[in-house]
């Protein structure tokens, strides 16, 4: 047979062919493979077990009660949506430190608007260097230095926190008392305070534990312990030995959606079946009251609203014009 033959029972196009090797793709971040992950989440009927039954909402009988704020809430929207000033005087006398919270990192865009809101209104802001795939141990050290920082420089601070960078505030705020006088106010933006079903059952349902053991090293790069730190055992233990009261004014943002023209409805949809819980698709509604602060209950918005800008027709907020009527809320009390 000449060199330039081929034997029979290969064909030109075989992939074993060098050329036709396809090169490879680009690896697929974290977020992509997460929300690919979560939309694969199978319906509630098939999971057996009281997964987190019962957990949501634990700390409400052995904590600080909350205010409902959200009517002065929504009058804020509705002037800063009309282009309207909201904020006080005062509002240019501080530093605002704003801290991402899990994955926050990978997201593109993420806080992004929340922070050129507050910086053309002409305040001053910083973002706190936490590692959005760390403990919750080790981020609260990173915010307790920025607090520091602060009050070296002589600086009064205004926190704002989304997701688990709103329980690394108000915990690092628990854990140092100390540091209180410099905070002026927290906004803490869907934080799962209480804990979070969905990271509950990751962790804790035997059936999607094997699914973490196989993708989270994938996912989170083996950040799963920051995941396991929202779990409510876990929230429990740290809870009650830190309490928070709201010892500094604090807002609180806590909401729910459910709705398939939200990112995260397969999830919203798990839990909500699961548990007859309205959350906004992370985090239960009820786990975001955060002990001793003004709540402001909505019930048309995701976890993604308040840190990324959604597409018009899926997303129902804007994170700009959420973080500058929280803060001016924040700043009444």
């Amino acid at each position: 047979m000449a060199s330039s033959e081929l034997p029979p029972d290969l064909p030109e196009s075989s992939p074993t062919s060098p050329e036709h090797v396809p090169a490879p793709g680009p690896t697929p971040g974290a977020i992509a493979r997460m929300v690919r992950a979560l939309r694969g989440l199978p319906p509630a009927a098939p999971w057996k077990g009281p997964g987190c039954a019962g957990l949501a909402g634990w700390f409400r009988a052995e904590s600080a009660p909350t205010t409902e704020v959200t009517p002065r809430f929504r009058e804020l929207l509705a002037k800063v949506r009309h282009g309207e000033p909201v904020l006080p005087a005062e509002a240019k006398g501080h530093q605002y430190l704003l801290v991402k919270g899990l994955l926050g990192d990978e997201m593109f865009g993420y806080l992004v608007d929340n922070q050129l809101r507050l910086e053309r209104r002409g305040l001053e802001t910083r973002e706190v260097q936490v590692d959005t795939e760390g403990s919750l141990e080790s981020n609260v050290e990173v915010v307790r230095k920025a607090l520091e920082d602060a009050a070296f420089f002589n600086r009064s601070v205004v926190l704002v926190g989304h997701s688990k960078g709103a329980v690394e505030c108000v915990s690092t705020l628990a854990m140092y008392p100390e540091l209180r006088p410099r905070v002026r106010a927290v906004v803490a933006l869907q934080g799962p305070y209480g804990g979070s079903p969905i990271a509950h059952d990751m962790t804790d349902t035997p059936e999607l534990r094997r699914m973490l053991g196989i993708a989270f090293p994938l996912f989170f790069y083996g950040v799963s312990s920051s995941v396991e730190d929202l779990r409510y055992p876990s929230r429990m233990e740290f809870v009650r030995k830190h309490p928070y009261a709201g010892e500094v004014p604090t807002v609180a943002l806590a909401t729910s959606r459910y709705s398939m023209r939200s990112l995260l409805w397969p999830v919203a949809r798990y839990i909500f079946e699961r548990y007859q819980l309205p959350s906004d698709g992370l985090v239960a509604q009820v786990d975001a009251e955060i002990p001793g602060s003004r709540v402001v209950r909505l019930d048309d918005m995701d976890h993604a609203e308040a840190a990324l800008t959604g597409l018009p027709g899926f997303a129902n907020y804007n994170p700009g014009d959420i973080t500058e009527a929280a803060v001016a809320l924040a700043l009444e009390s």
